[in-house]
């Protein structure tokens, strides 16, 4: 019996020795995964535009490292290992897409910051013609001098209409966001503050009446589906409306209400709800492009 005992404490302490001895020894999907998370922390990109994706390898790391050092499960660790490395190539994946999509947009907002800005040298170059060829007439040359500053004024004018609206190009044609404070609460109805910023708007359509429009209303999460939706399709009437008082031809508006569809912040905070209730309008551009949501 005391022979049995003894091997008993000898198969013991083998298996205690084994265990540790599996601890400290490399395991190769976890070194590979710890390479690849690495790699995408030390990436800024992923930091600032794959953060959520980037907690994901890192957690899972994290659980594969508890599973290795701390239970010795060689199975579970590397399972887990390759997860997180998959999550991490995710991460990159992610951050290089929305790197691509923003350099698109900034190649929208480049193309027509260039479009307006070769409408002010033409402008200028037509004004600098003027004058020269009105230099042997009086009448002639004070005309000239009116048609330079017309045009002259027509360039500030259209980018001082735009920074007044804060419109911005987008994809879609230029995006002018109408905000919630615009609305009586949980209602469709304009506020007096409204009316400047649609005054404006009407100005701005006036000066380019071929122009299509999309007006899109949104709702944040709060209420029923039903309500949501029928908030956004009355909020977007609204605007029509206030625009075609204000002589915008009804034939070139489309509008649509989407609920609580198509986000632009997170609904779990005030902040991000407020945001997310408004009425966007989107113009054509000068080339009659306009897209829709569907």
């Amino acid at each position: 019996m005391r022979g049995i005992g003894m091997v008993a404490a000898g198969v013991a302490s083998l298996s205690l020795l084994t265990a540790c001895a599996t601890r400290n020894a490399p395991l190769e999907p976890l070194q590979k995964a710890r390479a690849a998370v690495s790699t995408a922390m030390n990436d800024p990109k992923v930091v600032q535009l794959a953060p959520l994706e980037l907690k994901n390898a890192t957690d899972t790391l994290s659980k594969a490292d508890n599973a290795w050092t701390r239970d010795a499960d060689a199975a579970e660790a590397t399972h887990l290992s390759e997860l997180a490395l998959q999550r991490a190539q995710i991460a990159q994946n992610v951050a290089q897409t929305r790197q691509l999509d923003a350099d698109i947009k900034q190649a929208g907002v480049n193309a027509e910051r260039q479009r307006l800005e070769g409408t002010a040298a033409r402008a200028q170059m037509q004004a600098e013609q003027a004058r020269a060829a009105a230099a042997a007439n009086a009448t002639a040359a004070e005309q000239a001098r009116q048609q330079a500053q017309a045009a002259q004024a027509q360039v500030k004018d259209l980018q001082g209409q735009l920074n007044d609206l804060q419109a911005k190009q987008t994809e879609r044609g230029l995006l002018v966001t109408l905000g919630d404070v615009l609305f009586e609460f949980g209602k469709a109805d304009l506020t007096s503050q409204a009316a400047p910023r649609l005054d404006k708007l009407a100005q701005f359509l006036a000066e380019f009446p071929s122009r299509k429009l999309l007006i899109e209303g949104y709702t944040d999460s709060v209420g029923t589906d039903a309500i949501n939706q029928k908030l956004s399709e009355r909020r977007a009437a609204a605007v029509q409306s206030a625009l075609v008082t204000r002589g915008v031809a009804p034939d070139r508006i489309t509008v649509r209400g989407y609920g609580k569809e198509f986000p632009v912040a997170d609904n779990a905070s005030p902040e991000g709800r407020a945001m997310n209730r408004r009425v966007e309008i989107v113009i054509a551009d000068e080339n009659g492009n306009l897209r829709s949501r569907r």
